[in-house]
């Protein structure tokens, strides 16, 4: 038998069903399965002129094997094929049924979407990070004596209690003033908001790290429109302002 009889039997077997009542209990029906499973798991012969190989396969064969799959679905599980049918009628009822290529670009248009949150997540944690530190370094040069035990939360909080029980010193004072102070850090990334007025004048560039951060946050604020050579040569004064205002751009 070749590959044409699997689909003339499966049909039989449907039609059966629909005919006799306990189709499924006689031996007709066995014998049918048993000669399905049969050409399902037979191996083909290895012939020049044979099927063609995956990568020649045409639509209309694809199109071929989800019918024969569809028509094999019918009768094994057809609440399943029911699910499947009511599916297939929607998108055609609602206009959702679009070609391939169309398929394709929607995906793409999603994928660059979900790019963009990403980037916009990755830069507020970075942000949120970086405050974070700032104000652990200040509980720890504020109350030295005060451990750190490998856990950020819990070493803040004995920190902040040990503050409101009168334990600063005015050393501590001193250090907690170091601390802010190295947060106006002119090398601070994020850079500070003075230092993007300074780059927007023309007084100062960025640092690397500076610059790698207004480029990515650029990125993000022009919609990915850009990519970063472009950014880079209209010049950081243009990135200063752009951080600076992000809701002029146009």
């Amino acid at each position: 038998m070749d590959l044409p009889m699997r689909p003339l039997l499966i049909d039989c077997r449907i039609e059966l069903r629909k005919s006799l009542r306990n189709f499924d209990q006689t031996e007709l029906c066995q014998r049918l399965d048993a000669a399905l499973s049969v050409l399902t798991h037979a191996p083909q012969p290895d012939r020049s002129d044979g099927p063609p190989r995956p990568t020649e396969r045409t639509g209309q064969q694809v199109a071929y094997a989800w019918q024969m799959t569809a028509r094999n679905l019918k009768s094994s599980h057809p609440s399943l094929y029911a699910e499947l049918q009511k599916e297939v009628l929607r998108l055609l009822d609602t206009g959702s049924f679009v070609d391939a290529n169309a398929e394709i670009e929607r995906m793409k248009q999603d994928l660059e979407a979900a790019e963009t949150t990403a980037g916009i997540a990755k830069l507020a944690r970075m942000k949120a990070t970086g405050q974070l530190s700032t104000v652990c370094k200040a509980l720890a040069a504020a109350v030295p004596h005060i451990v750190d035990t490998g856990d950020a939360q819990s070493t803040a909080l004995s920190r902040i209690e040990a503050l409101m029980q009168g334990h600063g010193t005015s050393a501590a004072a001193a250090g907690v003033a170091s601390v802010v102070a190295r947060a106006g850090d002119p090398d601070a990334v994020p850079p500070p908001a003075f230092v993007l007025e300074l780059v927007k004048a023309g007084q100062r560039a960025f640092s690397k790290g500076q610059r790698e951060f207004a480029v990515a946050e650029a990125m993000i604020v022009t919609g990915w429109q850009y990519t970063p050579v472009e950014l880079l040569e209209r010049g950081e004064s243009w990135l200063a302002d752009l951080l600076l205002n992000p809701d002029k751009v146009a």
